[in-house]
Protein backbone atom coordinates (compact mmCIF):
# COMPACT_ATOMS: atom_id res chain seq x y z
CA UNK A 1 0.00 0.00 0.00
CA UNK A 2 1.43 3.05 -1.24
CA UNK A 3 2.50 5.43 1.87
CA UNK A 4 1.84 9.36 2.26
CA UNK A 5 3.73 11.37 0.07
CA UNK A 6 4.73 8.82 -1.93
CA UNK A 7 4.77 9.40 -5.79
CA UNK A 8 1.99 7.00 -6.59
CA UNK A 9 0.13 8.67 -3.85
CA UNK A 10 0.13 12.01 -4.71
CA UNK A 11 -0.48 11.26 -8.06
CA UNK A 12 -3.71 9.89 -7.34
CA UNK A 13 -4.09 12.24 -4.45
CA UNK A 14 -3.95 15.31 -7.03
CA UNK A 15 -5.17 13.72 -9.98
CA UNK A 16 -8.01 15.62 -12.06
CA UNK A 17 -11.46 14.08 -12.74
CA UNK A 18 -12.05 13.01 -16.09
CA UNK A 19 -14.12 15.74 -17.92
CA UNK A 20 -17.79 15.32 -17.84
CA UNK A 21 -18.12 14.03 -21.43
CA UNK A 22 -15.87 11.49 -20.56
CA UNK A 23 -18.10 10.13 -18.14
CA UNK A 24 -21.48 9.99 -20.02
CA UNK A 25 -20.05 8.42 -23.12
CA UNK A 26 -18.15 5.33 -20.28
CA UNK A 27 -21.67 5.75 -18.81
CA UNK A 28 -23.35 4.85 -22.64
CA UNK A 29 -21.00 2.35 -23.38
CA UNK A 30 -21.71 0.50 -20.11
CA UNK A 31 -25.69 0.57 -20.39
CA UNK A 32 -25.00 -0.28 -24.07
CA UNK A 33 -22.90 -3.15 -23.34
CA UNK A 34 -25.84 -4.11 -20.93
CA UNK A 35 -28.59 -4.21 -22.94
CA UNK A 36 -26.46 -6.53 -25.30
CA UNK A 37 -26.32 -8.95 -22.27
CA UNK A 38 -29.84 -8.72 -21.51
CA UNK A 39 -31.03 -9.31 -25.49
CA UNK A 40 -28.38 -12.47 -25.23
CA UNK A 41 -29.96 -13.90 -22.73
CA UNK A 42 -33.23 -13.91 -24.32
CA UNK A 43 -31.99 -14.76 -27.60
CA UNK A 44 -30.50 -18.16 -25.38
CA UNK A 45 -33.45 -18.34 -23.35
CA UNK A 46 -35.98 -18.41 -26.81
CA UNK A 47 -33.54 -20.72 -28.33
CA UNK A 48 -33.60 -23.27 -25.30
CA UNK A 49 -37.57 -23.12 -25.54
CA UNK A 50 -37.09 -23.81 -29.40
CA UNK A 51 -34.96 -26.71 -29.14
CA UNK A 52 -37.49 -28.35 -26.61
CA UNK A 53 -40.25 -27.53 -28.96
CA UNK A 54 -38.46 -28.57 -31.96
CA UNK A 55 -37.23 -31.75 -31.12
CA UNK A 56 -39.25 -33.29 -28.15
CA UNK A 57 -38.66 -36.42 -26.34
CA UNK A 58 -39.18 -39.62 -28.67
CA UNK A 59 -42.10 -40.75 -28.96
CA UNK A 60 -44.13 -44.18 -29.45
CA UNK A 61 -45.16 -44.81 -32.44
CA UNK A 62 -49.20 -45.41 -33.35
CA UNK A 63 -48.53 -49.06 -33.85
CA UNK A 64 -46.59 -49.66 -30.36
CA UNK A 65 -49.21 -47.50 -28.60
CA UNK A 66 -51.87 -50.14 -30.26
CA UNK A 67 -49.71 -53.15 -29.48
CA UNK A 68 -49.16 -52.15 -25.71
CA UNK A 69 -52.38 -51.51 -25.42
CA UNK A 70 -53.86 -54.57 -26.45
CA UNK A 71 -51.35 -56.37 -24.51
CA UNK A 72 -52.58 -54.93 -21.34
CA UNK A 73 -56.01 -55.74 -21.95
CA UNK A 74 -54.58 -59.53 -22.30
CA UNK A 75 -57.21 -60.41 -25.11
CA UNK A 76 -56.25 -61.81 -28.17
CA UNK A 77 -57.16 -59.65 -31.23
CA UNK A 78 -58.86 -61.70 -33.60
CA UNK A 79 -58.73 -60.44 -37.53
CA UNK A 80 -61.60 -57.79 -37.78
CA UNK A 81 -63.54 -57.01 -40.79
CA UNK A 82 -61.85 -54.14 -43.24
CA UNK A 83 -61.58 -50.55 -41.36
CA UNK A 84 -64.30 -48.55 -42.38
CA UNK A 85 -62.35 -45.58 -40.66
CA UNK A 86 -58.98 -46.33 -42.06
CA UNK A 87 -57.66 -46.59 -38.91
CA UNK A 88 -56.47 -49.43 -36.35
CA UNK A 89 -58.38 -50.87 -33.56
CA UNK A 90 -57.87 -51.86 -30.30
CA UNK A 91 -59.83 -54.48 -27.96
CA UNK A 92 -60.64 -53.40 -24.18
CA UNK A 93 -60.85 -55.50 -20.95
CA UNK A 94 -64.44 -57.05 -22.89
CA UNK A 95 -62.51 -57.55 -26.15
CA UNK A 96 -64.93 -54.42 -27.44
CA UNK A 97 -63.52 -52.88 -30.53
CA UNK A 98 -62.42 -49.45 -30.14
CA UNK A 99 -61.51 -46.82 -33.01
CA UNK A 100 -58.70 -43.84 -31.46
CA UNK A 101 -60.06 -40.77 -31.68
CA UNK A 102 -56.95 -38.59 -31.52
CA UNK A 103 -57.33 -37.12 -28.46
CA UNK A 104 -56.13 -37.95 -24.64
CA UNK A 105 -58.83 -37.22 -23.25
CA UNK A 106 -61.62 -39.08 -24.72
CA UNK A 107 -59.06 -41.95 -26.23
CA UNK A 108 -61.18 -44.22 -27.85
CA UNK A 109 -64.98 -44.94 -29.54
CA UNK A 110 -66.38 -48.07 -29.75
CA UNK A 111 -66.76 -49.36 -33.42
CA UNK A 112 -70.30 -50.63 -32.62
CA UNK A 113 -72.82 -50.06 -30.24
CA UNK A 114 -76.73 -50.80 -29.64
CA UNK A 115 -79.34 -48.20 -29.74
CA UNK A 116 -82.89 -50.02 -28.49
CA UNK A 117 -85.69 -49.35 -30.53
CA UNK A 118 -89.33 -48.88 -29.70
CA UNK A 119 -90.34 -50.57 -32.11
CA UNK A 120 -89.51 -52.04 -35.90
CA UNK A 121 -89.32 -49.65 -38.31
CA UNK A 122 -90.89 -49.75 -41.95
CA UNK A 123 -87.58 -50.47 -43.53
CA UNK A 124 -87.22 -53.92 -45.50
CA UNK A 125 -84.02 -54.39 -43.35
CA UNK A 126 -85.54 -53.41 -39.98
CA UNK A 127 -88.34 -55.28 -40.71
CA UNK A 128 -86.16 -58.35 -41.12
CA UNK A 129 -85.27 -57.70 -37.52
CA UNK A 130 -88.93 -58.47 -36.09
CA UNK A 131 -89.00 -57.11 -32.52
CA UNK A 132 -85.42 -56.94 -32.28
CA UNK A 133 -84.53 -54.20 -29.80
CA UNK A 134 -81.30 -53.82 -29.80
CA UNK A 135 -79.61 -52.80 -33.54
CA UNK A 136 -76.36 -52.97 -34.15
CA UNK A 137 -74.85 -49.74 -35.20
CA UNK A 138 -71.17 -49.15 -36.70
CA UNK A 139 -69.22 -46.39 -36.64
CA UNK A 140 -68.71 -44.15 -39.96
CA UNK A 141 -66.59 -41.42 -38.57
CA UNK A 142 -65.79 -38.89 -36.05
CA UNK A 143 -64.01 -36.00 -34.94
CA UNK A 144 -63.56 -33.00 -32.11
CA UNK A 145 -65.82 -30.28 -32.07
CA UNK A 146 -63.65 -27.23 -31.10
CA UNK A 147 -64.40 -23.37 -30.28
CA UNK A 148 -62.66 -19.94 -30.33
CA UNK A 149 -59.92 -19.67 -31.91
CA UNK A 150 -57.83 -21.31 -29.51
CA UNK A 151 -59.17 -24.41 -30.61
CA UNK A 152 -60.25 -25.63 -27.13
CA UNK A 153 -62.00 -29.24 -27.58
CA UNK A 154 -65.35 -29.31 -26.58
CA UNK A 155 -66.66 -32.79 -27.13
CA UNK A 156 -65.68 -36.01 -29.59
CA UNK A 157 -68.74 -37.34 -31.80
CA UNK A 158 -69.07 -40.00 -34.02
CA UNK A 159 -71.63 -40.88 -36.78
CA UNK A 160 -73.16 -44.05 -36.57
CA UNK A 161 -75.52 -46.41 -39.13
CA UNK A 162 -77.48 -48.97 -38.30
CA UNK A 163 -75.32 -52.31 -40.20
CA UNK A 164 -78.29 -53.49 -41.53
CA UNK A 165 -79.08 -50.42 -43.40
CA UNK A 166 -75.27 -49.92 -44.80
CA UNK A 167 -76.36 -51.54 -48.12
CA UNK A 168 -79.13 -48.67 -48.24
CA UNK A 169 -76.91 -45.96 -47.63
CA UNK A 170 -74.18 -47.67 -50.17
CA UNK A 171 -77.18 -47.54 -52.62
CA UNK A 172 -77.61 -43.70 -52.32
CA UNK A 173 -74.36 -42.98 -52.37
CA UNK A 174 -73.18 -45.16 -55.46
CA UNK A 175 -76.09 -43.99 -57.49
CA UNK A 176 -75.35 -40.02 -57.23
CA UNK A 177 -72.65 -40.18 -59.47
CA UNK A 178 -73.19 -43.61 -61.36
CA UNK A 179 -75.69 -44.72 -63.41
CA UNK A 180 -78.57 -46.99 -61.59
CA UNK A 181 -77.23 -50.16 -62.54
CA UNK A 182 -74.13 -49.95 -60.64
CA UNK A 183 -72.85 -51.37 -57.68
CA UNK A 184 -70.00 -50.01 -56.79
CA UNK A 185 -67.65 -46.80 -57.77
CA UNK A 186 -64.55 -47.07 -59.93
CA UNK A 187 -61.48 -44.80 -58.89
CA UNK A 188 -62.60 -42.02 -60.79
CA UNK A 189 -66.20 -42.06 -59.25
CA UNK A 190 -65.08 -41.83 -55.93
CA UNK A 191 -62.97 -38.99 -56.39
CA UNK A 192 -65.84 -37.43 -57.91
CA UNK A 193 -68.35 -38.15 -54.88
CA UNK A 194 -65.98 -36.72 -52.40
CA UNK A 195 -65.71 -34.07 -54.11
CA UNK A 196 -69.22 -33.85 -54.34
CA UNK A 197 -69.64 -34.00 -50.90
CA UNK A 198 -67.04 -31.70 -49.76
CA UNK A 199 -68.29 -29.26 -51.84
CA UNK A 200 -71.05 -27.06 -49.59
CA UNK A 201 -74.04 -26.84 -51.64
CA UNK A 202 -73.73 -30.45 -53.14
CA UNK A 203 -72.60 -31.96 -50.15
CA UNK A 204 -75.69 -30.34 -48.85
CA UNK A 205 -78.16 -31.67 -51.65
CA UNK A 206 -76.85 -35.31 -51.51
CA UNK A 207 -77.22 -35.36 -47.39
CA UNK A 208 -80.29 -33.87 -47.35
CA UNK A 209 -82.01 -36.35 -49.81
CA UNK A 210 -80.40 -38.92 -47.36
CA UNK A 211 -80.96 -37.75 -44.59
CA UNK A 212 -84.46 -37.08 -45.42
CA UNK A 213 -86.01 -40.23 -47.28
CA UNK A 214 -82.79 -42.52 -47.28
CA UNK A 215 -84.79 -44.86 -44.88
CA UNK A 216 -81.23 -44.93 -43.10
CA UNK A 217 -80.93 -45.33 -38.91
CA UNK A 218 -78.17 -43.36 -38.15
CA UNK A 219 -77.08 -42.12 -34.85
CA UNK A 220 -74.60 -39.01 -33.28
CA UNK A 221 -72.69 -40.10 -30.14
CA UNK A 222 -71.13 -37.49 -28.36
CA UNK A 223 -69.02 -37.40 -25.53
CA UNK A 224 -67.76 -34.25 -23.49
CA UNK A 225 -64.15 -33.82 -22.98
CA UNK A 226 -64.83 -31.77 -19.96
CA UNK A 227 -67.86 -31.56 -17.54
CA UNK A 228 -70.87 -29.46 -18.99
CA UNK A 229 -74.58 -29.85 -19.06
CA UNK A 230 -77.77 -30.26 -20.97
CA UNK A 231 -79.04 -26.67 -21.00
CA UNK A 232 -75.62 -25.49 -22.77
CA UNK A 233 -75.89 -28.77 -25.34
CA UNK A 234 -79.35 -28.16 -26.34
CA UNK A 235 -78.67 -24.51 -26.49
CA UNK A 236 -75.89 -24.92 -29.11
CA UNK A 237 -77.66 -27.49 -30.91
CA UNK A 238 -80.66 -25.00 -31.43
CA UNK A 239 -78.97 -22.13 -32.71
CA UNK A 240 -77.22 -24.75 -35.19
CA UNK A 241 -80.43 -26.16 -36.62
CA UNK A 242 -82.33 -22.23 -36.47
CA UNK A 243 -79.67 -20.90 -38.70
CA UNK A 244 -79.58 -23.92 -40.57
CA UNK A 245 -83.33 -23.46 -41.36
CA UNK A 246 -82.95 -20.21 -42.03
CA UNK A 247 -80.48 -20.68 -44.35
CA UNK A 248 -82.50 -22.99 -46.38
CA UNK A 249 -85.15 -19.94 -46.24
CA UNK A 250 -82.66 -18.10 -48.02
CA UNK A 251 -80.75 -19.41 -50.26
CA UNK A 252 -82.68 -22.39 -51.19
CA UNK A 253 -86.36 -20.46 -50.96
CA UNK A 254 -87.50 -23.42 -48.85
CA UNK A 255 -89.96 -22.25 -46.26
CA UNK A 256 -90.74 -25.78 -44.61
CA UNK A 257 -89.25 -25.25 -41.47
CA UNK A 258 -91.15 -21.70 -40.88
CA UNK A 259 -94.43 -22.96 -39.97
CA UNK A 260 -95.47 -23.44 -36.49
CA UNK A 261 -95.91 -27.08 -36.46
CA UNK A 262 -92.05 -26.77 -36.95
CA UNK A 263 -91.70 -24.21 -34.04
CA UNK A 264 -93.79 -27.31 -32.07
CA UNK A 265 -91.09 -29.68 -33.06
CA UNK A 266 -88.46 -27.48 -31.62
CA UNK A 267 -90.42 -27.23 -28.51
CA UNK A 268 -90.14 -31.29 -28.07
CA UNK A 269 -86.30 -31.34 -29.12
CA UNK A 270 -85.39 -28.37 -26.15
CA UNK A 271 -88.20 -30.53 -23.67
CA UNK A 272 -86.34 -33.82 -24.46
CA UNK A 273 -83.15 -31.50 -22.72
CA UNK A 274 -84.72 -31.16 -19.67
CA UNK A 275 -86.61 -27.82 -20.14
CA UNK A 276 -84.99 -25.31 -18.52
CA UNK A 277 -83.32 -27.95 -16.07
CA UNK A 278 -79.45 -27.46 -15.46
CA UNK A 279 -78.81 -31.12 -15.53
CA UNK A 280 -75.07 -31.87 -15.59
CA UNK A 281 -73.12 -34.27 -18.33
CA UNK A 282 -70.28 -34.98 -17.01
CA UNK A 283 -67.07 -35.74 -18.82
CA UNK A 284 -66.78 -39.17 -20.33
CA UNK A 285 -70.69 -39.43 -19.92
CA UNK A 286 -72.59 -40.03 -23.12
CA UNK A 287 -75.23 -38.13 -25.39
CA UNK A 288 -76.88 -40.29 -27.67
CA UNK A 289 -78.88 -38.74 -30.44
CA UNK A 290 -80.64 -41.15 -32.55
CA UNK A 291 -82.90 -40.84 -35.54
CA UNK A 292 -84.89 -44.26 -36.94
CA UNK A 293 -85.52 -44.36 -40.63
CA UNK A 294 -89.34 -42.71 -40.30
CA UNK A 295 -86.87 -39.57 -38.87
CA UNK A 296 -87.87 -39.57 -35.29
CA UNK A 297 -85.38 -38.61 -33.22
CA UNK A 298 -84.50 -40.10 -29.76
CA UNK A 299 -82.70 -38.71 -26.82
CA UNK A 300 -80.70 -41.05 -24.75
CA UNK A 301 -78.20 -40.18 -21.78
CA UNK A 302 -75.76 -42.65 -20.55
CA UNK A 303 -73.52 -42.38 -17.61
CA UNK A 304 -70.24 -43.67 -17.13
CA UNK A 305 -71.16 -47.17 -15.82
CA UNK A 306 -73.14 -47.79 -19.18
CA UNK A 307 -76.52 -47.46 -17.80
CA UNK A 308 -78.61 -45.71 -20.71
CA UNK A 309 -81.83 -43.80 -19.88
CA UNK A 310 -84.12 -42.14 -22.52
CA UNK A 311 -84.87 -38.65 -22.13
CA UNK A 312 -87.26 -38.02 -24.56
CA UNK A 313 -88.52 -38.07 -28.57
CA UNK A 314 -89.24 -35.90 -31.16
CA UNK A 315 -91.56 -37.69 -34.16
CA UNK A 316 -90.89 -34.56 -36.60
CA UNK A 317 -87.77 -35.64 -38.91
CA UNK A 318 -87.11 -31.97 -40.02
CA UNK A 319 -85.77 -31.20 -36.71
CA UNK A 320 -83.47 -34.20 -36.60
CA UNK A 321 -82.62 -33.75 -40.42
CA UNK A 322 -81.32 -30.01 -39.64
CA UNK A 323 -79.35 -31.49 -37.05
CA UNK A 324 -77.78 -34.21 -38.76
CA UNK A 325 -76.61 -31.41 -41.70
CA UNK A 326 -74.74 -29.60 -39.17
CA UNK A 327 -72.72 -32.10 -39.19
CA UNK A 328 -72.23 -33.50 -42.63
CA UNK A 329 -72.71 -30.76 -45.36
CA UNK A 330 -72.75 -27.12 -45.67
CA UNK A 331 -70.30 -23.83 -45.38
CA UNK A 332 -70.29 -24.04 -41.85
CA UNK A 333 -70.25 -27.64 -39.67
CA UNK A 334 -69.91 -28.13 -36.15
CA UNK A 335 -67.10 -30.38 -36.51
CA UNK A 336 -64.95 -30.58 -39.57
CA UNK A 337 -62.94 -32.83 -38.60
CA UNK A 338 -65.62 -35.18 -37.92
CA UNK A 339 -67.12 -34.06 -41.60
CA UNK A 340 -63.63 -35.03 -42.89
CA UNK A 341 -63.91 -39.13 -41.23
CA UNK A 342 -67.61 -38.99 -42.22
CA UNK A 343 -66.81 -38.61 -45.95
CA UNK A 344 -63.73 -41.13 -45.17
CA UNK A 345 -65.74 -43.51 -43.68
CA UNK A 346 -68.03 -43.84 -46.54
CA UNK A 347 -65.77 -43.96 -49.05
CA UNK A 348 -65.25 -47.42 -47.69
CA UNK A 349 -68.37 -47.64 -48.13
CA UNK A 350 -68.45 -47.31 -51.59
CA UNK A 351 -65.47 -49.01 -52.58
CA UNK A 352 -67.05 -52.21 -52.20
CA UNK A 353 -70.45 -53.72 -53.95
CA UNK A 354 -73.53 -52.65 -52.41
CA UNK A 355 -74.60 -55.51 -49.39
CA UNK A 356 -70.41 -56.43 -48.90
CA UNK A 357 -69.93 -54.69 -45.77
CA UNK A 358 -73.27 -55.42 -43.56
CA UNK A 359 -72.09 -59.36 -44.27
CA UNK A 360 -68.61 -58.82 -43.83
CA UNK A 361 -69.70 -57.50 -40.07
CA UNK A 362 -72.20 -59.68 -39.38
Amino acid sequence: MPTYGSAEFLKRRYQKDPPAEDTKAERARTLKRMKWSAYGIAVCTLAMFGTVALYPTPRKSKARLLEEASDKTKVTQLDAPPSILGASTVNDREGEQQVPTGTSTIPFFPKFIHVTTDAPSSTPAAANEGTQKDVQYQLVGLGVRTVSFLSIQVYVVGLYIAVSDIAALQDRLVHSVADPVATTLVPDEKSKLRDLLLDPDQGEEIWNKIVKDGQVRTAFRIVPTRNTDFMHLRDGFVRGITARSAHFASDKNDNSFQDESFGSALNDFKQAFGGGARRKLGKGEVLLLARDAEGKMLVWAEDNKGDRVKMGEIPDERVGRLLWLNYLAGKNVSSEPARQSVIEGVMEFVGRPVGTVATQVV
